[in-house]
């Protein structure tokens, strides 16, 4: 009986071994569906930091790796500035689904026009007016506009899915970037980014 036990008690200590082994394992990076590599920026359109990266490094990581094809970028809105961040992410949300090819564009736009950050300025006039300057048909425009000022659109619930992915993942300041799931420690230089790329 004492052997039957002492075996019993082996093979807890095993499996409980086993276990907090395979929790200890580093989550595996996030993969794109095409394999590419995977930036993602947590953001606020109305960080001034933020600004600093999208004037700093977006240029070089835009030419060099996201216009070559190399990479997928996505920008996830955090939207916990002030209560207007929420509609700037909605509006950049709708970009992104009716033109996305122009979104960077977008983004580049409104953090190059951005403003005090204790100020309410990312409101539907300023952002209809980005709107407007993207180069894409009427209709685009129209559908973007509409789509960003319509409550549980498409766009409303994925700067929903944003905030809580923020919040889930424990972000508190931004920028913050991750490249393929790996922390970027200095994101206000170049070749901090290019180091996992």
């Amino acid at each position: 009986m004492k052997k039957i036990i002492s075996i019993i008690s082996m093979l807890m200590v095993i499996i409980v071994i086993m276990s907090a082994c395979a929790n200890n394992k580093e989550k595996q990076p996030p993969k794109t569906k095409n394999g590419k590599i995977l930036i993602v920026e947590y953001g606020d359109f109305k960080c001034p930091y933020c600004k600093k990266v999208e004037e700093n490094v977006m240029p070089t990581i835009k030419k060099d790796y996201i216009d070559t094809n190399k990479v997928e970028y996505q920008f996830v809105n955090a939207g916990f500035l002030d209560k207007d961040s929420i509609v700037g992410s909605r509006a950049g949300n709708a970009v992104q689904e009716v033109a996305p090819n122009k979104y960077l564009t977008f983004q580049h736009n409104v953090f190059a026009n951005q403003k005090d950050e204790n100020k309410k300025w990312l409101t539907e006039d300023f952002l209809d007016r980005e709107i407007d300057k993207l180069d894409i048909t009427s209709q685009q425009k129209s559908e973007i506009k509409k789509q960003y000022k319509t409550k549980n659109s498409d766009a409303w619930k994925k700067a929903d899915e944003q905030k809580k992915l923020t919040e889930d993942n424990k972000i508190d300041t931004v920028p913050t970037v991750f490249i393929n799931g790996k922390k970027v420690k200095d994101p206000y230089k170049v070749k901090e980014w290019t180091k996992y790329l």
